[in-house]
């Protein structure tokens, strides 16, 4: 794994990343991308750290002003943003706690609002019907359509005997003649490979033969110039939860968590992310 190094005490960052606080390789490799990408912009625009590479002598103004040129120029969108300034944080703040610096120029600044504009439409649901007999859109795009509007996240109906759970669900009449098509699709494919599994892979794979992410969305990815939808899984079971805290704020916490088979902690996550895109 590549990792930017191109700013002050980066192999210490790298190891106090990886030793100290246990982040993910990948992760790491981004927060490092982001903070070099902040010194590459100081050593060619900021004149003030060009004749005194100080980091002590940063301020919140420096970084303010990449953050300014990160939105005109590059034109990033808020979340962006936010992860920028949360990557910057967690640099300072180790500079700060080892004693490579006196300055915390992050500090005081603030996290942009999330924009309804990032959302896909909240009622995007009602459109499961058409959405159902495209048959411009794969069998398993339409059937990841389905689950998600019944509040199952990728991670859940891309398991291994998921299938289960289509019995306990309730389905309308076009849901249940989406779901017969799928089966004379579908029945083929368990038979070769020896599963009921709901998502296979077309290979012969009799080891591993549920259809990892990856490969879902390879089918997302080829349908998505014939779906008005952006076909963003995460996003879609997003606004699917957010549609039903809206349309259901006389229900306790505790029905609301069993509709949508979550935990208290889930339920208030969402909340909060409501309030960032000033949904509540």
């Amino acid at each position: 794994m590549f990792f930017p190094m191109d700013f002050p005490y980066a192999d210490r960052f790298k190891r106090y990343l990886q030793n100290d606080r246990m982040i993910e390789t990948q992760t790491i490799a981004d927060i490092c991308r982001d903070v070099a990408d902040l010194f590459n912009y100081l050593r060619h625009f900021n004149s003030i750290y060009q004749s005194n590479p100080d980091l002590s002598q940063l301020e919140e103004t420096d970084i303010r002003d990449y953050l300014n040129m990160l939105q005109v120029k590059r034109e990033i969108k808020n979340t962006t943003y936010n992860k920028v300034l949360t990557h910057l944080n967690v640099y300072f703040s180790f500079l700060f706690s080892e004693k490579l610096s006196t300055s915390m120029p992050t500090l005081a600044l603030k996290g942009l609002k999330r924009t309804k504009n990032e959302l896909v439409p909240l009622d995007w649901q009602n459109d499961l019907p058409s959405l159902l007999s495209n048959e411009n859109l794969s069998y398993y795009t339409r059937l990841s359509l389905l689950l998600l509007a019944h509040y199952y996240s990728v991670s859940e109906f891309l398991q291994p005997s998921f299938y289960p759970v289509l019995a306990t669900e309730k389905f309308t009449i076009e849901e249940e003649q989406f779901l017969a098509d799928f089966q004379t699709y579908i029945t083929p494919l368990q038979q070769r490979q020896h599963s009921n599994d709901l998502f296979l892979k077309q290979r012969l794979n009799l080891a591993e033969p549920t259809l990892s992410l990856p490969g879902l969305h390879k089918y997302l990815k080829a349908d998505q110039p014939n779906c008005f939808l952006p076909l963003t899984p995460r996003k879609l079971y997003q606004a699917a939860v957010f549609n039903f805290l809206l349309n259901n704020q006389g229900l306790s916490d505790q029905d609301l968590c069993e509709a949508l088979r979550i935990d208290g902690t889930s339920l208030n996550y969402y909340r909060q992310e409501m309030l960032k895109y000033e949904l509540l």
